[in-house]
């Protein structure tokens, strides 16, 4: 299993964005470390520029290659490790941090996608950490992240562990 361990300000950073554009989706980069089979996320890069309609999101490709250059300036050895985004809960459909085939095609085979899944909470919840995903609730939301690689055989995808200490206080 492939873990992805989560610094608190890359966390905040993830959830704030898909709560301000909720019921809207958030996109965006993470920037941290891959090191033998897990990613050790330090940032999250949020797109402020993305086209939405009801089943996708576009990014503008001029406006993300700015945000390169500027990460590779200042990234003080780390590296784009992959992309987040959020699924957004409406009506009585619940958002789940699994990605659809759309999710799949756009993630490249050595990187991590993060899913951010919003609904609307119904009772306070700790945080807590699942099989795959870290999980609780806060503001007037419930939130779940989750993720996934996609795997070598081509178009697969397999979930991944996630861990932020930070917020659940378990320590790997």
């Amino acid at each position: 299993m492939v873990d992805v361990y989560l610094s608190l300000p890359s966390f905040l950073t993830m959830v704030s964005a898909a709560a301000e554009l909720f019921p809207d989706e958030t996109v965006g980069y993470l920037v941290g470390y891959p090191i033998k089979g897990r990613f050790v996320v330090e940032y999250a890069v949020p797109f402020q520029a993305v086209m939405i309609d009801e089943e996708f999101a576009w990014i503008d490709e001029n406006r993300t290659a700015r945000i390169n250059r500027i990460i590779n300036r200042f990234a003080e050895g780390m590296e784009i490790v992959g992309t987040f985004h959020s699924h957004a809960g409406k009506g009585k459909n619940k958002a789940v941090p699994l990605p659809s085939p759309a999710d799949v095609n756009h993630v490249l085979p050595d990187e991590v996608e993060l899913i951010v899944a919003l609904n609307k909470k119904h009772k306070e919840m700790a945080w807590r950490e699942g099989q795959y995903t870290i999980y609780g609730t806060v503001d007037s939301y419930h939130v779940e992240v989750g993720g996934f690689v996609r795997t070598d055989a081509g178009r697969g995808w397999k979930r991944v562990h996630v861990n932020c200490s930070g917020v659940t206080g378990v320590v790997p």
